[in-house]
């Protein structure tokens, strides 16, 4: 699937350039032949720089001198950082052990050079469709392993570069603020002075993110520009002649740069404030987007997979092409929407392909948001720091106005931020480029101010993309890679019908306060919701809670807040845990209708038929009250056990005399306790899924489970070694694919 994925972006790419290559051929030939130079130039550039971008490590070495080269960020118990092994860049992760060690860490400072004992290995694929792919991100930035150290010795300090000198610099510059500021008005000045976001908390900047606004919080071409145009201003007014000024800022640029984390969105600016410095006004602006666009690929090919570069270079491209209809506005607010709307929209592809949903707040909140961080967040930072620093008997008063504006932006951002959210999914190829044509028609239509009805085309395909499930012939089941947990998404033809087997759940145990992360895994925000976001999934018709153990629903109240749920389906018992509790008054809080089921139950949606078989009332143990569910989908018999073991297998068995199983969901991760032969033999099953996590303590799946399994001919998954297990059908199965990690 990743080859034809590659395959078929490559064929769109050819297609694209040949047609924009054979309309220059026949508008203008001399734009038309340094348009091929160019692309021959890159293309072969690109490919030597691929070639050559192989590790020289065998993955067997445990003992390893590295360089620490980039900003150690210790993050509770756990530290990460990349370091260098001769030409070679590893991502170094360790588990600190004690507070002594984290104190230690933090003293590390870039250009220090240890002795490490350890172990390699390789960045970990993707285990769920539509999840991270943290290889190959590792692998655009020249990293080939994972180094998890176990000591580190002989640690020496020596050499230092200029760049390691500067980034050292930046790295006591964020310690600073971290030192001597609140915490939040901190965590942001160290992001608009910086460009350092680690210290958001992770629920302020997701929902930066949900409404549009994360803009604000990377330092892109307005932040450069105010900074570069006061710092000139301020040296004109000491008595420097302009071309001294411009000098002394072309030699400044690069420097703060550096400083400032070198994203793509700052060198981008910094490339193009220097066009303009050297060039004033005898350069386009367009041009000096050209110029940076160039520069930055000859740097590095794989800039292009950067987010940052792709947002911030189509942005920057689109309100240049737009700007004649934007500053056709003599309103300073009617720019201000026109500019946010060009801006949300020219991105609208990349952002959903990448986080699937857009906020209908984005282009009003950028337009009142804007003007505060330009005009009072952003020169309020940078006051701060230097008055903090001079003139420290004032500061109180500046942090205190800073800290009350920041505090209160907040509030407001993280309350509207689950508002008016439209989930639609991660489109397919052809719709990404329905998108593009209609992005373009749009722009040319209010351009040109005539042919009104090409506006609508925009809609139009927004339209096909909400209601694009409904439309969908094919149905599926997903065993979702949970870790040692269950969750399993079932979705009929059309989109008739939406079901959740279980959300999964992570166990964590924070004894002391220094271990606490700001931001932890979790199952169902970081596996579950995802994968709903990306599948355009705004409802689900039923969440079936097996039972109460927290590997099964410890995580639901993430799903919650994520999605609209109708119902929710739990077994019949006499007396529930405090988490099925929770769960029970949380779906009625949010509107959704509690079943509680027993065997006997059924509902048929299509040709799709589903029966509740247990539990029965009368079981004595938690494991025992699962919720069984059988259901008939895809021409074949579904049997979904939870965590039943064998004396629930045993009622089964003494209750249903004829129960025919095509794919079974093997009970209790593969324990030793289900899946006895009395049962196999019973219900004679062809295909086997286990849901399990990698190296449990348990030892799930057990030996015992899968030679009987084996031994009957049936076909096993598990996600501990396939990762997710994908099974689409229309009336009949038609192909299973698997994310082996």
């Amino acid at each position: 699937m990743a080859v034809l994925s590659i395959l078929t972006k490559s064929v769109v790419c050819f297609v694209l350039s040949l047609s924009y290559f054979a309309f220059l051929f026949w508008r203008k030939r001399k734009q038309c032949f340094a348009y091929v130079s160019c692309y021959l130039f890159f293309s072969v550039w690109s490919y030597w720089i691929h070639q050559h971008n192989v590790t020289t490590l065998s993955g067997n070495e445990t003992a390893l001198v590295v360089r620490f080269i980039a900003p150690i960020y210790v993050d509770g118990d756990r530290v990460k950082t990349v370091v260098q092994w001769q030409n070679e860049r590893l991502q170094l992760i360790y588990r600190l052990r004690t507070e002594e060690e984290k104190r230690q860490w933090d003293e590390l400072q870039i250009g220090t050079t240890c002795s490490l004992q350890g172990m390699l290995e390789r960045p970990s694929l993707p285990t769920n469709p539509y999840a991270f792919n943290y290889r190959r991100y590792l692998f655009h930035q020249r990293i080939h392993w994972i180094v998890r150290p176990t000591s580190l010795e002989r640690c020496m300090r020596a050499n230092i570069t200029w760049m390691e000198r500067l980034q050292t610099i930046r790295q006591d510059g964020i310690r600073y603020i971290q030192n001597h500021f609140p915490q939040d008005a901190g965590a942001f000045m160290q992001a608009l002075i910086y460009g350092e976001r680690s210290d958001i908390h992770p629920a302020v900047l997701s929902s930066y993110q949900k409404l549009g606004l994360i803009h604000l919080l990377a330092i892109s071409g307005l932040h450069m520009t105010l900074l570069v145009g006061g710092c000139f201003y301020l040296f004109i007014r000491f008595g420097m002649t302009r071309e001294r000024a411009s000098t002394v800022l072309l030699l400044c640029i690069p420097l703060y740069v550096i400083l400032a984390g070198a994203a793509p969105s700052v060198m981008r600016a910094a490339i193009m404030t220097s066009c303009f410095l050297l060039a004033s006004s005898r350069l386009r602006t367009l041009d000096a987007l050209s110029v940076s666009c160039l520069l930055l690929l000859v740097k590095d090919p794989y800039i292009i997979f950067h987010l940052g570069f792709q947002l911030s270079f189509l942005v920057c491209f689109a309100l240049i092409i737009c700007s004649p209809w934007i500053q056709s506005s003599r309103s300073f607010v009617h720019q201000l929407l026109m500019t946010s709307f060009v801006a949300q929209v020219s991105t609208l592809p990349i952002l959903l392909y990448h986080f699937y949903e857009i906020s209908l707040l984005s282009i009003p909140l950028n337009v009142i948001f804007v003007p505060l961080y330009t005009f009072v967040i952003l020169p309020l930072s940078f006051l701060a720091l230097f008055i903090h620093a001079y003139v420290p008997l004032v500061s109180p008063l500046v942090i205190y106005v800073m800290t009350f504006v920041i505090e209160r932006t907040n509030a407001l951002v993280v309350a509207l931020s689950d508002a008016f959210i439209l989930t639609l999914g991660r489109p397919p190829t052809w719709l990404m480029i329905a998108y593009i044509i209609a992005i373009c028609v749009l722009f040319l239509s209010l351009e040109q101010r005539r042919a009104v009805t090409f506006r609508f085309l925009f809609a139009v395909v927004i339209g096909v993309h909400f209601v694009l499930p409904f439309f969908r012939p094919n149905g599926e089941v997903v065993m979702l890679d949970v870790g040692q947990g269950d969750s399993i998404y079932i979705e009929l033809p059309y989109r008739k019908a939406v079901y959740l087997i279980d959300t999964g759940g992570t166990m964590s145990w924070v004894d002391e306060p220094w271990k606490e992360r700001k931001q932890s895994f979790r199952v169902g925000e970081d596996v579950i919701v995802p994968f709903l976001k990306a599948k355009g999934v705004r409802t689900i018709d039923a969440l079936i809670a097996t039972h109460g153990d927290f590997d099964h629903i410890g995580d639901a109240k993430d799903v919650y807040r994520a999605v609209r749920i109708k119902t929710l389906i739990v077994g019949i018992k006499k007396e529930r845990n405090d988490l099925e509790q929770a769960l029970i008054s949380q779906a009625i809080k949010d509107g959704a209708r509690v079943q509680v089921v027993k065997s006997g139950h059924r509902w048929k949606v299509g040709n799709a038929q589903f029966y509740i078989m247990s539990p029965f009332g009368n079981e004595t143990t938690e494991n025992g009250r699962s919720v069984v569910l059988y259901a008939f989908i895809g021409g074949v018999y579904w049997l979904f056990t939870g965590d039943l073991e064998e004396d629930g297998e045993q009622q089964l068995i003494r209750t249903y005399r004829s129960l025919p199983v095509d794919i079974l969901k093997v009970g209790h991760h593969g324990s030793k306790t289900s899946t006895s032969e009395l049962f196999l033999k019973h219900i004679r099953p062809k295909v086997a899924f286990i849901s399990v996590g990698r190296r449990n303590r348990y030892g799930h799946p057990h030996r015992e489970v899968i030679d009987r399994l084996s031994d009957h001919n049936v076909r096993i998954f598990r996600t501990d070694e396939h990762g997710a297990v994908v099974i689409r059908f229309r009336e009949r199965i038609s192909t299973i694919q698997t994310f082996s990690p």
